[in-house]
């Protein structure tokens, strides 16, 4: 497994999924060359989605593309982690994938019965997602040699720290590392991370996609100069909360995009958007009126 995923954004319109815009979405992505979908993680706003959403996105998803597809299975309720598991393997999942048990800081004992009870449940690879910022856990290498080593099914990682020094840890385990965060997409390439799972790849698909081939190709500075362009266009984000930045940028940057799904998180509002509008005239781009 290797490649550009994109780590799908799903709108929201008037409180309901926006399946026209995530359908053209799609459509798009597929269209710009992304080699898959990772749905359900952070940037489709995953916790917050009902079983039947999840259940509408996926549909929605696979009538538009013939891409391979990672799903992410957490919920608060194990009943609902099965079930996204079970609609994962009726979509044609290659793999599943789980951030730790959160809120209660887990031991190294919770992480081993929590992904040994996942790798019951299915026969589909899984994968663990990293991303202690938003758990406040870190699955270190070590950590994950040692579930490897208690007999715990580990296939990869995909690791969100923007920490090389962490993914070079998870690459000399010999399991297949995607690097999460994307002003380390080329960096981590470049130390055996087999691709990423992007949010930015929402935004700029065809710029991911060329900085991939660029790096496979030898064409280092030319994959350095996309690379830069993705991280600048990804600060323009920072100042806001959840995910809603990217929801924008897409809006601005490609097409009509539904927003976040309230009162979880929240839309920015017109000058917050008027602000990465502004942000991205300075960077040379052409946002939409």
């Amino acid at each position: 497994m290797e490649g550009i995923f994109v780590a799908l954004a799903i709108p929201f319109k008037n409180g309901k999924l926006d399946t026209e815009s995530l359908a053209r979405h799609v459509d798009s992505l597929t269209k710009a060359g992304v080699d898959g979908f990772y749905p359900f993680g952070t940037t489709s706003q995953g916790p917050y989605l009902t079983i039947e959403e999840r259940r509408i996105a996926l549909e929605t998803i696979m009538k538009h593309t013939n891409k391979q597809l990672i799903v992410h299975v957490f919920s608060f309720d194990w009943n609902e982690v099965v079930e996204t598991i079970r609609l994962a393997e009726r979509f044609g999942a290659i793999a599943i994938s789980s951030i730790p048990p959160i809120y209660y800081k887990p031991d190294y004992e919770t992480l081993r019965r929590y992904y040994t009870k996942l790798s019951e449940a299915t026969k589909l690879p899984i994968y663990i997602y990293n991303i202690p910022q938003n758990t406040g856990f870190n699955v270190t290498p070590d950590l994950v040699a040692k579930l490897i080593s208690d007999g715990v099914k580990i296939a990869g990682v995909k690791d969100s720290t923007g920490d090389i020094t962490q993914i070079m840890g998870h690459v000399r385990l010999g399991i297949t590392v995607l690097n999460g965060a994307d002003s380390t997409i080329l960096p981590a390439l470049m130390v055996g991370a087999k691709g990423c799972i992007s949010a930015m790849a929402n935004v700029l698909p065809e710029v991911m996609r060329s900085m991939f081939d660029d790096f496979k190709a030898g064409r280092l500075q030319s994959a350095m100069e996309k690379q830069d362009l993705i991280a600048r266009v990804r600060e323009l984000t920072r100042d806001y909360p959840g995910v809603d930045g990217y929801y924008k940028l897409v809006h601005l940057l490609r097409y009509d995009f539904g927003t976040v799904k309230e009162p979880y998180l929240r839309p920015l509002s017109e000058p917050e958007v008027q602000r990465l509008r502004d942000g991205l005239i300075r960077l040379g781009l052409k946002p939409r009126a």
